[in-house]
């Protein structure tokens, strides 16, 4: 693909209302071809007190797009032979028998459903994590195996686990014989010249790394992000990266006709493949899930794409096989307030847009007298908006006004014989329960999930 000054200018503009729109402290944006990067810029700055520039050098956390290169050496040791991925986890992790049968089956929870986000593992491991910064190390989570669950039936429905990640890359140290981090680095990351890619940033890779910001609740200038290694959970969302090797990381899922893993091939072309085959696909055919990547279906067009979020940092990987062009966005904030669609975007813009179907109007029901006291406006740190809403006869987490989603949302909520516990019927949190507070007068204070604290917003704060 060749990229015509218009249509850059195009991205340029679409880019920088992007980062201006939504108070974003700074953008990095790359579009891959079938050999790398073709195009790179940088909007707003890296860090708010100086007047840099991002560009494909800049380094930030990409979250769970590290998943993506999880999912790759599974896939290699699956290749050497070394596992199936119809493999129970237990096999390879024994200790996971002991894990909890709420909602759905251990045996069940295997190598390829842990790879789908289809086994209805916890989002999280129960030893605490996002809410105080400190995430448990895989001795931690090993040794909370025993009050770890299994919450919905295996298959039943898509529902993310960054915990099961975490166990895969346990089962990546088990098998290799080394440590996460080398064997990434030594069977991945080398061979594709990823160079700028790692888990812990060293001294000069910090010199050209993005300040994070957490999204701002009162005022328009953010606050610079805490920094919580993952540890345990490595693997689901730890590496740091930039435009320029990500992009590489692009062009290497367009080389399905590359043949035998060798050298600068990492995986084998008919693995590679597979790896972007759809394993499940949703009702409405609008989603599938491959092996790490997400394919969504925009139009007549399907995307394989994954995207990450963590402390003061947003990702958004995003590429169509068909005419090997991908799209890369790095943000330095998180939550963002938007920008999450930009990827997508500008696909859409180089590709040419598809037409949508119109929304369905909305219902005019309303909420129980019962449900009022739990509909409204809530907040987890760093920023997580949420509302409770009432829609269509049903108690639902949504995204906030103008939102699309957010971090559980969207879901159902369904009561359960505890009034205050309510159980969590797709998205990430599916087959979870949230748990509310409520103060003396038995208004909702707020209510906890999947390792967050959501206080609840009254209309005057």
């Amino acid at each position: 693909m060749t990229l015509e000054q218009s249509t850059i200018s195009a991205v340029e503009a679409l880019a920088a209302a992007t980062q201006s729109q939504h108070g974003l402290p700074g953008l990095a944006l790359g579009i891959v071809g079938k050999e790398g990067l073709l195009w790179c810029g940088g909007f707003g700055v890296v860090a708010l007190d100086g007047t840099d520039r991002p560009d494909e050098h800049t380094v930030a956390r990409i979250a769970s797009v590290t998943k993506t290169f999880t999912t790759t050496a599974i896939l290699q040791l699956r290749d050497d032979g070394l596992l199936g991925l119809d493999d129970p986890l237990q096999r390879h992790i024994p200790e996971f028998g002991q894990a909890l049968e709420r909602g759905g089956s251990v045996e069940g929870v295997t190598i390829r459903r842990l790879l789908t986000h289809r086994a209805g593992l916890v989002t999280e491991s129960p030893v605490q994590g996002w809410g105080v910064l400190s995430f448990p190390s895989r001795e931690e989570i090993l040794a909370a195996l025993p009050h770890t669950e299994v919450v919905i039936p295996v298959d039943s429905a898509w529902k993310y686990s960054n915990l099961g990640f975490g166990l895969l890359g346990e089962v990546v140290c088990r098998l290799s014989g080394s440590t996460y981090d080398d064997y990434i680095r030594t069977n991945i990351l080398e061979p594709l010249d990823l160079s700028s890619t790692c888990l812990d940033l060293t001294e000069p890779l910090q010199q050209r790394a993005f300040c994070g910001y957490n999204l701002p609740a009162f005022q328009d200038r953010p606050e610079p992000a805490p920094y919580a290694h993952l540890n345990g959970i490595a693997a689901a969302g730890q590496l740091h990266s930039t435009v320029a090797d990500l992009a590489r990381w692009v062009a290497f899922q367009f080389r399905g006709d590359g043949g035998a893993r060798k050298g600068r091939q990492v995986l084998d072309g008919q693995t590679l493949n597979e790896m972007h085959r759809p394993q499940y696909v949703e009702p409405d055919w609008s989603a599938g899930q491959c092996l790490g990547w997400r394919a969504t279906r925009v139009g007549d067009r399907v995307y394989h794409n994954h995207g990450g979020g963590i402390h003061g940092f947003s990702t958004q990987v995003w590429f169509d096989l068909a005419s090997r062009t991908g799209a890369i966005v790095l943000m330095n904030m998180w939550p963002p307030p938007g920008g999450q669609d930009l990827a997508q975007e500008v696909l859409e813009l180089l590709l040419g847009k598809t037409a949508q179907e119109p929304a369905e109007p909305p219902g005019f029901e309303a909420a129980p007298a019962a449900l009022e006291r739990f509909l409204g406006h809530y907040c987890a740190a760093p920023g997580i908006h949420v509302h409770i809403e009432f829609r269509n006869d049903q108690l639902c987490l949504t995204g906030p006004t103008g939102q699309p989603n957010s971090l559980h949302a969207p879901a159902l909520l369904e009561a359960t014989a505890d009034a205050g516990q309510w159980l969590v019927r797709g998205g990430r949190a599916a087959g979870e329960r949230a748990v509310f507070e409520f103060d003396h007068t038995g208004a909702v204070s707020g209510y906890a999930l999947g390792g967050f604290l959501f206080r609840k917003y009254s209309l005057g704060d």
